[in-house]
């Protein structure tokens, strides 16, 4: 028996994936949402920053994790990131091995007199996403695929048989989440169940959803007009 995920899209207003599994399921994540690409986090620092950082800049700490900012404001305490593969130069999920007082070192600002303060634990955000289509082929099983929630948990589509089901326009924006509940940072995570599950029976599901700015983000190139940089768009710093 196998469960697969293999990405299709991952930019920062799309994530599309195909999940094929062949086992019994109950509650099974499919979907993070904090770790999907240009998912932003909030990095505390030691003390209010007496260096700007740029937007769009990458950032590196302790001399090891890569970040591109999306947004600063001069003299705050935090910084808004990305997870960002500096070697390939792309979006990717968020790196949290840095640790308390590990250096702060900008490729434009240089090295920022405060430190990590949070040492990994990025502050939570509100990471939404829409579901808006569906492709299904079910054999022998039925597939809940769910909205996870501490509190509580509600279905977005029970899958059976085979089909497929669009809201791409306007009038039907997408499927949002409403579960409740945020111990753990879960709410809105994907997660599947199967009943009915016996050798043999299988499913292929592909999925698209659309990315919420309120929780990803490319950076806020403009900001930079009242941090003192020049307002470039960088290349390189999208995907």
């Amino acid at each position: 028996m196998a469960a697969e995920t293999q990405v299709l899209l991952n930019n920062e207003k799309k994530y599309i994936a195909k999940f094929f599994s062949d086992a019994t399921e109950s509650d099974v994540k499919k979907i993070d949402v904090s770790t999907l690409t240009w998912a932003k986090h909030t990095l505390t620092l030691s003390a209010a920053s007496t260096e700007k950082f740029k937007i769009g800049e990458v950032i590196t700490t302790g001399g090891a994790e890569t970040f591109i900012v999306t947004d600063f404001t001069a003299g705050a305490t935090t910084v808004t990131v990305v997870g960002w593969d500096n070697t390939n130069k792309k979006a990717t999920a968020i790196d949290t091995g840095m640790s308390n007082s590990d250096a702060i070192v900008g490729a434009v600002s240089g090295t920022h007199t405060e430190t990590v303060a949070n040492s990994g634990a990025f502050t939570e955000l509100d990471y939404n996403l829409l579901v808006t289509k569906i492709m299904w082929i079910t054999n022998g099983l039925t597939v809940d695929v769910q909205w996870d929630g501490s509190t509580a948990e509600t279905t977005i589509a029970e899958l059976s048989g085979n089909g497929s089901w669009s809201m791409p326009g306007n009038e039907w924006p997408g499927i949002g989440v409403n579960a409740t509940g945020d111990s753990g940072g879960v709410l809105g995570d994907i997660q599947f169940t199967t009943t009915g599950h016996a050798s043999g029976d299988s499913y292929t599901v592909i999925m698209e959803c659309k990315k919420q700015a309120a929780g990803y983000d490319v950076p806020q190139y403009e900001q930079n007009a009242r941090l003192g940089f020049p307002v470039d768009f960088k290349l390189g710093n999208y995907p």
